[in-house]
């Protein structure tokens, strides 16, 4: 059985329990007591961060899209990625520049108002604020919200019939993070708002979903 060294709050631990999840792999989730410090972690990742996937031999694969990308190949069924190659270049496109761009808004956006305490964010004093990094993220992410709306035209999902490895690296946000920050759900997103609602119904994301999501505490 694979093992998958995740954190329950972390976004791209979420995005690989959710594909181990549609793809039913069996196995067995650890969260590591001290990853920044314990050298055995850092046999598994030198880079000392999850998610990472141990095999049954002991081999590693870390990094979250590379981790979905194996568990595609490993087990195919049901695919997460469309058989035609444009349209999975364009669903790795959605997918990496989530995790590259939008992934990096939102938390720019959180951070110019919040003190990352886990399980909490904090609400910093008014006189605290960054309002210039608010400003300049809040731009970023409805810049990204509304490249994606576009995506979801005349498709049910970001892999267009079918869940895919972009739907999965989304959900966490699209579904809590930015429901949290009170960015969604917005009007200008419809298709976001329908995706939203399909998505939280499903199976997979009701079994790999945080058993403790981030909070505010005032």
């Amino acid at each position: 059985m694979v093992k998958l060294w995740h954190l329950d709050r972390s976004p791209f631990g979420w995005k690989v329990r959710l594909v181990l999840a549609e793809k039913s792999v069996p196995h067995r989730l650890v969260i590591p007591d001290n990853k920044s410090e314990d050298p055995a972690f850092a046999k598994l990742n030198p880079f000392r961060l999850t998610p990472v996937l141990e095999l049954e031999d002991g081999r590693t694969i870390y990094e979250s899209t590379v981790i979905n990308e194996y568990l595609e190949e490993a087990y195919p069924d049901p695919p997460m990625l469309p058989k035609d190659a444009w349209e999975r270049a364009r669903v790795r496109m959605i997918e990496d520049t989530a995790d590259q761009y939008l992934y990096a808004a939102a938390r720019e956006f959180r951070n110019a108002r919040f003190e990352y305490t886990p399980p909490f964010l904090v609400r910093k004093r008014a006189d605290a604020v960054d309002h210039k990094a608010l400003e300049a993220s809040r731009v970023k992410l409805h810049e990204h919200l509304s490249r994606l709306e576009s995506e979801l035209a005349g498709r049910t999902y970001f892999g267009g019939a079918m869940f895919s490895l972009a739907d999965a690296a989304l959900a966490p946000l699209l579904t809590a993070g930015l429901r949290l920050l009170d960015v969604l759900p917005d009007a200008r997103y419809p298709l976001i708002a329908a995706w939203s609602a399909r998505i939280v119904e499903r199976g997979s994301y009701i079994a790999s979903a945080p058993k403790e999501p981030l909070r505010i505490r005032e």
